[in-house]
C-alpha cells in the first residue's frame, strides 16, 4: 500500500478527510507513511477525535497554537496529533482555520492531515447544515465510506444521523448512493471549496464479502469524483477504480 503515491500527496498539502467507515484509520495510515518518508506532518481535526484513538506519546493539547508550534519545532519528526482541548475527557477538539494557517506559515513545509467529520464509528453518515468542517486552506478532500453499507436499510445500525435522510423504509442501494454523493458534492464541496481542489472518494472495507459491493460503488463513484479508490485498510491494499 502506497497511499502517498496513490493520493499524490505533496509536502504542503492540507488534506481533509470526511465521511465515515475508516476516516481515523486512514489518517493514521497516511501519517505512518509520511513518517517513513521523513515528511513533516501533523494530524488534527476540525470536528473531534476520540482520545482513545490517539497514542499518548503523540498527543499534544494546548489552547495556544504558538505553544504547539514550539513543541513541533523541538521534535519535528514525531507523528504529532494536535488539538486545542480535551472535552469531558473523551474528545479532542481542534483549531480554527486561522490557527491552522498560522501553523502552516510558521513551519513551512508541512502536511496537515485533518479529520473534518464525526460519524460515531458508523460506516457512513448524513449531514447537518454545519458539517463537514472543511478548513479554507484544504488542498485535497478524501471522502470515505464503508463498502458494507450498500443494500442496507438506512437506520442507526449503519448510518450516523440516519433520520436526516427522511425515509425510514429506504435502502441504501445504487440509486441512493449516487443521490447521496451528488448532494454531498453540490451542497458541501461546491459550496465550500474551489472546484479545482482534487476530490477523492475512498471506498474502504472492500474485503471478504464486501468486495463486490465496493466494485459496484466504485463504478458510480468514479463518475462523480476526480479519483475513486476501493481498498481495505485492514488488509493493507488500495486500488484505483
Amino acid at each position: 500500500m502506497n497511499l502517498i503515491k496513490d493520493f499524490n500527496i505533496q509536502k504542503n498539502d492540507v488534506i481533509t478527510i470526511t465521511g465515515g467507515g475508516g476516516k481515523t484509520s486512514l489518517m493514521f495510515a497516511l501519517g505512518k507513511e509520511l513518517s517513513e518518508m521523513g515528511m513533516i506532518h501533523v494530524l488534527t481535526t476540525t470536528a473531534k477525535i476520540c482520545v482513545s484513538d490517539v497514542p499518548e506519546n503523540q498527543c499534544m493539547i494546548s489552547k495556544y497554537i504558538k505553544e504547539v508550534i514550539n513543541q513541533i519545532k523541538k521534535d519535528p519528526k514525531r507523528e504529532w496529533v494536535i488539538g486545542k482541548e480535551i472535552i469531558k475527557g473523551q474528545k479532542i477538539s481542534g483549531f480554527s482555520n486561522e490557527e491552522l494557517e498560522y501553523l502552516q506559515d510558521s513551519l513551512g513545509s508541512l502536511v496537515i492531515l485533518n479529520e473534518g467529520d464525526g460519524s460515531k464509528r458508523k460506516p457512513y453518515k448524513f449531514y447537518s447544515d454545519y458539517e463537514p468542517m472543511i478548513p479554507k486552506l484544504t488542498t485535497k478532500i478524501i471522502h470515505v465510506i464503508g463498502a458494507e453499507v450498500l443494500f442496507k436499510k438506512i437506520d442507526d445500525a449503519f448510518f450516523h444521523r440516519s433520520e436526516l435522510y427522511g425515509d425510514t423504509e429506504a435502502v441504501f442501494d445504487e440509486g441512493v448512493f449516487k443521490e447521496v454523493l451528488e448532494n454531498f458534492i453540490k451542497n458541501k464541496l461546491d459550496a465550500k471549496l474551489e472546484k479545482t481542489i482534487p476530490r477523492i472518494l475512498f471506498i474502504n472495507k472492500a474485503d471478504g464479502e464486501h468486495l463486490k459491493n465496493a466494485e459496484i460503488m466504485g463504478k458510480i463513484g468514479k463518475l462523480l469524483f476526480d479519483q475513486c479508490f476501493i481498498g481495505s485498510l485492514k488488509e493493507g491494499w488500495v486500488k484505483r477504480y
